[in-house]
């Protein structure tokens, strides 16, 4: 069998064995009724210890991908890897049910991202943004005229609920990107992990099956895990992620939803083409499965090029699409909303009402004086040129490295860089170094919830660093790389 082991990933030796299967009998390379090679031989042919196929092979049986058979004829036999399934295009209220609890990955992910704050270190982590582009123009004059004061100067009050002037701005910011919605169809919430939050309680229930694309950012997925479904990844491409696989996963795991970030994608950076967007809701429309469309990093958009959103796309209103106003006016405002159909709108402002969620107020009376007074617009272009710098002088300071063993795509907007490692460097040793140089970034195992193969990953995010941070983080994280590379791979 033609299966690649790499010593160096955070993927333990088994689960690589495993994922290798699992492709090949979703590709139908394996077809059901084959017999695999046994324990003792596949071991012999990989270099590992039987007990690795062992646990490799179980792994496979307690998916339903492999039987195995301990009577004439013996051994391992491929199972079919999809079911059959009627569909339907109705969208199913179910009951709430949360066990929350962090696992590896996701304690790893929170704690990197609080010591990005430390500016101790050279921070390539967590998405923090500069203060240098924080909102410009009169603020002053915008929480003046929010307060209220009495002839002393003391406030008195100030002003109150605000969020039907805020969605009619929101409408007006959508027009720009040819997204025609009215305030109704409008519901504000905190933040986008929020709205995924609201949207699994309304119409999911433990069990349900999700469909995410791969790598996925820990806290998203946390939010999925947690809420006791089965979060099913489907791998990323260079223009989106991969359609005849989220085809082959629709019609195995019977999903009640896809989540999707279509524009500069969270780590990777990749824009979702057009072809692939067009192609995404035939599907779901065929197997009538909706849609949650998350554009938290639209504005950083860094070329000319717009592509439609599903949202606008859509004929059949099957996509709920998510954003926010976290990165692009950050002063400690959490300020999200979600647009969809009347009655899904409605049921969230319903639970949003019973679970006493505060939603800021004064964020919302702030954010619709900034755009009406005219500074969001600028203030938006500001923030493209500023970061579109920041991409460009990360990129050419990679491409002194890159003999090294550090690769990358350049995204064309984001504020994050997905780059590529070569097998002899481990990432997890590869942060723990750079760390005690002073860097930090994201190591790449964190964003697969079940492990993968192949090279590893870093994700760097540029937000919040200097140009002379940027240049000095990354000679440091040359230093790493050069400090953990390995010439020859070692038995784990």
């Amino acid at each position: 069998m033609n299966i690649t082991i790499n010593r160096n990933s955070e993927t333990p030796i088994y689960l690589q064995i495993a994922g290798t299967i699992k492709n090949m009998i979703e590709k139908n390379e394996l077809v059901k009724g084959y017999k695999l090679p046994g324990e003792r031989q596949l071991a012999s042919e990989l270099g590992v210890h039987r007990n690795t196929v062992v646990k490799a092979y179980g792994e496979l049986v307690s998916e339903g991908l492999l039987t195995a058979s301990r009577q004439a004829p013996k051994g391992y036999f491929v199972q079919s890897a999809v079911n059959s399934w009627n569909f339907n295009n109705r969208f199913f209220p179910l009951e709430k049910m949360i066990r929350y609890h962090y696992n590896e990955r996701e304690k790893r992910f929170q704690e990197i991202f609080n010591d990005s704050v430390d500016k101790g270190y050279i921070s390539f982590g967590g998405i923090v943004m500069d203060k240098k582009v924080n909102p410009a123009g009169d603020m002053g004059s915008i929480v003046k005229h929010m307060l209220q004061f009495d002839e002393d100067g003391e406030i008195m009050s100030f002003y109150h609920d605000d969020s039907e002037r805020l969605k009619k701005n929101i409408c007006h910011i959508l027009a720009a990107e040819n997204m025609y919605v009215n305030a109704k169809n409008v519901q504000i919430v905190a933040e986008t992990n929020q709205a995924l939050y609201y949207l699994m309680t309304l119409y999911l229930s433990e069990g349900d099956s999700v469909i995410v694309e791969e790598p996925i950012v820990p806290d998203n997925a946390s939010i999925f895990r947690n809420g006791g479904l089965n979060m099913v990844t489907v791998p990323m491409e260079a223009d989106g992620m991969d359609m005849d696989k989220l085809e082959m996963q629709i019609k195995k795991h019977k999903p009640k939803f896809i989540y999707t970030m279509p524009n500069f994608h969270n780590p990777t950076g990749a824009v979702m083409s057009l072809s692939k967007r067009e192609r995404l809701l035939e599907i779901a429309q065929r197997y009538g499965v909706p849609i949650i469309e998350e554009d938290s990093q639209r504005d950083f958009r860094y070329t000319q090029e717009r592509l439609p959103s599903l949202y606008s796309l859509d004929q059949y209103k099957s996509v709920v699409y998510v954003d926010s106003f976290t990165l692009t006016f950050p002063y400690g405002v959490k300020v999200g909303y979600v647009v969809g159909p009347y009655d899904l709108v409605d049921m969230l402002g319903r639970l949003i009402t019973m679970t006493e969620t505060f939603v800021s107020n004064m964020g919302a009376y702030m954010i619709s004086e900034y755009i009406e007074r005219g500074f969001f617009a600028e203030h938006t272009k500001r923030l493209a040129a500023y970061y579109s710098q920041k991409l460009d002088l990360l990129c050419s300071q990679l491409d002194q490295i890159e003999q090294k063993g550090i690769t990358y795509q350049k995204p064309q907007g984001g504020i994050l860089l997905w780059c590529t490692l070569d097998e002899n460097i481990n990432e997890r040793k590869l942060f723990l170094a750079a760390k005690e140089k002073g860097v930090l970034m994201m190591p790449g195992f964190l964003f697969y919830p079940y492990g993968y193969q192949g090279r590893g990953h870093i994700r760097l995010c540029f937000s919040n660093v200097s140009d002379q941070e940027i240049v000095d983080g990354v000679r440091l994280l040359g230093e790493a790389i050069d400090q953990v590379k390995t010439k020859e791979n070692c038995d784990e």
